[in-house]
């Protein structure tokens, strides 16, 4: 039966790669998605991938082989991507032209871009194959994605949001193997058992059921092992629900601030927490440089929690720019006492690109853009990338302050990892409200505290507000859309990984 099946399909796949602009292609690319958050169908994706390897198999030459890996990459892509002009309509205050002549081509773009990897693995399995090297070509088309996976993650122009490894993010038996090899052995895991999928032999699903096995297996003990548990330290993470069209109005930004201090300190219910934890920028103003606002905020603080209390929250920060008519902008982290006194600052330094910062912008505005491209252009004002430690004082211990974007990328978080108490993760996903990239989002940053051994504290302006401990167990989630918060206590930081070991040794 299994080889009648085996059979079938492989036919089924060689016609495929014959046609390689067929809408079964495109279909069955959009399947990966379904692998990742909020579907969690990991064996669904695993199958994808297989019938792209298969496909790549089957294929009479290395251009079907990469048109197929194109096909499929673009149905996986656009599929997982389609919420970005709907994060453009948005971020213009609620435009359609933003969202059809910017968000559109910036989804094609990136699907584009994200597919590359796909193809060169595609062109260089293939190439294997014609030598007859069927196992390295498997191996080769495997370590290929993984390579390309990880090179994106050092870098926000990568943009490293859909690794393999993500669709056992759902898992959280499965996802304890990052703790081992981050989320690059994860996608490692995924992409061979796809290929052990496609080989149509019983050792190769006996191999399937040995490793799944196997993850399960050390996944298990590692929940058991470490029971979950917390410290008596207690955090205040706060979702303000303040939309961002909103807040910046200069018109309407203290009603705002003293909205979300509201949230934040009024009506204590028992012992106040010494540690406030507030979104990106919930703070619209230079809080660096607005004594009269830090006050302000340190006056509600003395009235609400204890003598030895600190906030943390997101704001904006200005710096010179010699020479230039305006200053540096940053995207900031700030670190405050209940005196008013500045702990610590953190700039962003993974900054989103065509988001927070033009890449190349003195080029692109020379091209003949369309006029909303340019329009929309033209109208932002690019934040700078910070360079200072990213680890900021707060009355809980070391946080490692990671701003929206910053908490998809593996290496970044473990390099700043180890001095740190606990992740503290800040964003404003109020763009993606209503569509699956808000947990895409969320699913990214839990497997950071699975490698690193960090627990993550997840604070998002409507959500989704979230606290996992050092195993990626959930602990707290807040709900969407709502101004509300919550106070709970920290789990403790568990010993150092495997992978952080690592990433420590490979500094760079």
């Amino acid at each position: 039966m299994s080889q009648t099946f085996s059979a079938r399909a492989s036919a089924w796949l060689h016609a495929r790669a014959q046609r390689p602009l067929g809408v079964w292609i495109f279909a069955l690319g959009a399947c990966m998605t379904l692998g990742y958050a909020p579907f969690g169908l990991w064996p669904l994706a695993v199958l994808s991938l297989a019938g792209l390897w298969g496909m790549v198999r089957h294929a009479n030459s290395g251009k079907q082989a990469m048109g197929a890996a194109l096909v499929w990459g673009l149905g996986h892509h656009l599929t997982a991507l389609y919420w970005l002009p709907w994060a453009f309509f948005k971020d213009s205050g609620g435009s359609w032209l933003a969202a059809i002549g910017g968000g559109v081509p910036a989804v094609l773009v990136l699907a584009l871009f994200s597919t590359l990897t796909y193809i060169m693995a595609a062109y260089v399995g293939y190439a294997l194959l014609k030598r007859n090297h069927s196992t390295w070509a498997a191996v080769a088309w495997v370590l290929t994605i993984v390579i390309l996976e990880f090179i994106k993650g050092l870098h926000p122009i990568g943009f490293p949001w859909l690794p393999v490894g993500a669709i056992f993010a759902s898992s959280l038996t499965l996802m304890q193997t990052a703790s081992l090899g981050g989320v690059w052995l994860l996608s490692g895991i995924g992409l061979s058992l796809a290929v052990l999928t496609g080989s149509g032999h019983k050792r190769g699903y006996m191999a399937i059921v040995g490793v799944v096995t196997l993850m399960t297996v050390y996944g298990t003990w590692r929940l058991h092992s470490i029971p979950m548990s917390t410290t008596d330290e207690v955090v205040r993470v706060v979702q303000p629900n303040i939309q961002s069209a909103h807040k910046w109005d200069p018109k309407a930004r203290w009603l705002f601030l003293q909205d979300t201090l509201k949230t934040a300190l009024d009506h204590n219910q028992g012992p106040a927490p010494r540690t406030v934890i507030m979104p990106e920028t919930a703070v619209a103003f230079y809080l660096p440089e607005e004594d009269d606002v830090r006050m302000a905020i340190a006056n509600r603080m003395t009235a609400s929690l204890p003598d030895d209390s600190g906030l943390i929250t997101g704001s904006i920060r200005r710096g010179p720019n010699p020479g230039k008519p305006l200053p540096k902008f940053y995207n900031s982290f700030v670190a405050l006492d209940n005196r008013g006194v500045l702990r610590g600052v953190y700039d962003k330094q993974l900054l989103v690109p065509f988001g927070e910062y033009i890449p190349l912008r003195d080029w692109l505005e020379q091209l003949p853009l369309p006029l909303p491209l340019r329009t929309l252009s033209q109208s932002r004002i690019d934040f700078t990338h910070g360079t200072r430690s990213p680890l900021l004082p707060t009355p809980s211990g070391e946080a490692l302050g990671l701003i929206c974007y910053e908490g998809i990328f593996p290496w970044h978080v473990g390099r700043h990892a180890e001095g740190a108490r606990y992740l503290a993760n800040i964003t404003n996903d109020g763009w993606f409200t209503g569509t699956i990239a808000l947990y895409q989002h969320a699913a990214l940053s839990r497997l950071r505290a699975v490698e690193t051994g960090v627990p993550l504290v997840r604070v998002a302006n409507t959500g989704l507000t979230l606290m996992y401990d050092g195993l990626g167990r959930e602990l707290l989630r807040l709900p969407i859309n709502q101004a509300v918060r919550a106070d709970v206590n920290l789990p403790p930081r568990l010993p150092t990984t495997p992978l952080l070991s690592l990433v420590n040794a490979f500094r760079f």
